[in-house]
């Protein structure tokens, strides 16, 4: 198989819930073509819902250095310190999620997802004024992309 052909495989698995055996064909998608970010990007998310935290940061680490202005990396790397944050070390962990949701939204002014998770962010750290107008934000930019693409799908 080439690695698309693995990596499409790994998707469908993903998508199915069959996490093992999804990882077993990014892991061979990733090593046939060591720049997919994308196999870098789904196995993470895969070792994100298994609590794999170490891994899923090496693999959005590694996709990072392939395409260091993909907000969604900086998003999904977000998540995993803001999962670390429940965990343990919670205000570290906090700060570090929310450098990286700035960044997602830096790279990405209308990434509705960024701008939720960046107000629970900010709720967990006390600064409930700035967790509702994030929270404000993201319900914005889902109508107005909603909007958009009505006019463009007419």
């Amino acid at each position: 198989m080439s690695p698309e052909e693995l990596f499409e495989e790994g998707a469908f698995l993903l998508v199915k819930q069959e996490f093992e055996k999804a990882l077993e064909y990014l892991s061979k998608a990733i090593e046939a073509d060591p720049r997919m970010t994308k196999a870098y990007q789904a196995r993470a998310a895969i070792y994100l819902r298994l609590e794999r935290l170490d891994e899923a940061e090496t693999d959005l680490q590694k996709a990072l250095e392939l395409e260091p202005k993909n907000a969604r990396l900086y998003f999904r790397l977000g998540q995993i310190f803001y999962r670390r944050s429940q965990l343990g070390e919670k205000e570290k962990n906090l700060e570090k999620a929310l450098e990286l949701f700035n960044k997602a939204i830096d790279l990405d002014p209308l990434y509705a997802a960024a701008f939720m998770a960046r107000s629970q962010v900010y709720r967990d750290l006390g600064e409930e004024e700035l967790a509702d107008f994030d929270l404000d934000k993201a319900v914005a930019v889902q109508r107005e992309t909603a909007k958009a693409k009505k006019i463009i799908d007419f």
